[in-house]
């Protein structure tokens, strides 16, 4: 349970490789927490840079995961509270599109899988078993991208604009039970998965990201934008005619 200064005992990293999640994880208050559950394809990997960023004392439980086994799903949802009450969900998986093994139809379909159908059916099923303990937050990483389609990234804006929806409609479901839906639309972000992307416009660190994403959760409001800027270019973007938008969005 979440005491008088936002801290919580108990954390989930779905998608724990995420440097946006591990950022998350380093800017929660901590002097509450007593179990971190590290969900990822390769928990190990990414149980070592949390451990470095986090008090000794907080113990790490690593649960593997493959994102488009969603009948694996409920199993490690139910591994997540078997220990007792989760107080804070973070769901920070996600993949660009550009594996280069892939073409572009299959590039596409992981996209999907990955972060909707994964995201989403984890939200859905972490949300229940929060219902019933009466309590809990669960933060997901949506995108600036699931604004407007742009030619270059529709297909991954698409994917968040589904993951966005959801959560949005399943906050709406789930007022008056104790269990709240925030919703984090970064930017561009230096990490590893962007990093021989160009930047755009507003581009930020990770640490700006995680900071902004645990104001969010203590504010208690449904969306947040990284950086906060973002939230006008937003409103500006969906009032711009067609032909200006793509105009403005295609170029190099």
């Amino acid at each position: 349970m979440l005491n008088a200064f936002h801290s919580p005992q108990s954390v989930a990293l779905i998608g724990a490789t995420s440097e946006i999640g591990q950022s998350i994880l380093k800017y929660l208050p901590h002097g509450n927490l007593e179990t971190c559950f590290l969900v990822a394809r390769e928990p190990g990997r990414a149980a070592q840079p949390i451990k470095e960023m986090l008090p000794s004392q907080i113990k790490l439980i690593e649960i593997k995961f493959q994102a488009d086994d969603s009948d694996s799903h409920r199993k490690i949802v139910e591994e997540l509270f078997a220990h007792g009450d989760l107080d804070i969900a973070i769901i920070a998986t996600g993949v660009l599109g550009t594996d280069p093994d892939l073409d572009e139809a299959a590039n596409a379909l992981n996209v999907m899988k990955v972060n909707y159908v994964a995201s989403a059916n984890f939200m859905l099923l972490i949300a229940e078993k929060m219902k019933m303990q009466g309590h809990g937050q669960i933060e997901v990483i949506s995108s600036f991208a699931q604004t407007r389609p742009r030619v270059d990234n529709f297909v991954y804006g698409s994917s968040k604009a589904g993951l966005d929806f959801m959560a949005r409609g399943l906050n709406d479901k789930l007022d008056g039970t104790g269990v709240s839906i925030h919703i984090l639309r970064p930017g561009f972000v230096r990490t590893r998965m962007t990093k021989s992307m160009p930047e755009a416009p507003f581009t930020v660190n990770r640490d700006v990201v995680g900071k902004l994403a645990v104001k969010l959760l203590q504010s208690g409001e449904p969306i947040g934008y990284a950086p906060s800027i973002l939230k006008w270019v937003a409103l500006v973007f969906t009032l711009l005619p067609k032909k200006i938008f793509r105009r403005i969005s295609n170029r190099k």
